[in-house]
C-alpha cells in the first residue's frame, strides 16, 4: 500500500484542486484531528462505550474520506458497524490499525 500521507497529497491536489502550500496546511491540520479522533476511540473501547465508539469511528471515517483514503475509512466504517451492535473488540482493532497504518500523518 502506498504511504497514506502521499496519497492523500495527490488526492488533495488533484481532486479538490489544492496548491501544493494549501495540500500541506491540510494534512497539517487532519494529522491532529486523527490523532485525537482515534485516541476518544481507544478511550471509549476501553470505557466499553460503544454508542462514543461508533460516534469515533464514524468521525474517522468522515475525515478519512475527506484525504481520499476511502480503503481506511472502510476499516473505521467496519468499526462503527461493529460498534453499533455493541461489539467493543472491532473497534479496538481498527484504532490499532489505522494508527500503525497512519503513521505518516499522524504527529509526532
Amino acid at each position: 500500500m502506498q504511504d497514506p500521507r502521499r496519497r492523500a497529497l495527490v488526492f488533495l491536489l488533484g481532486e479538490h484542486e489544492l496548491l501544493a502550500a494549501e495540500a500541506e496546511e491540510a494534512l497539517a491540520v487532519a494529522g491532529p484531528v486523527l490523532a485525537e479522533t482515534l485516541a476518544r476511540l481507544d478511550q471509549a473501547a476501553a470505557s466499553h462505550n460503544p454508542a462514543a465508539c461508533a460516534e469515533a469511528a464514524h468521525d474517522l471515517k468522515g475525515n478519512l474520506l475527506n484525504l481520499g483514503l476511502a480503503e481506511l475509512a472502510q476499516t473505521a466504517e467496519h468499526a462503527c458497524a461493529a460498534a453499533r451492535q455493541g461489539e467493543i473488540a472491532p473497534a479496538r482493532r481498527a484504532a490499532a490499525t489505522l494508527r500503525q497504518t497512519l503513521a505518516t500523518l499522524l504527529p509526532g
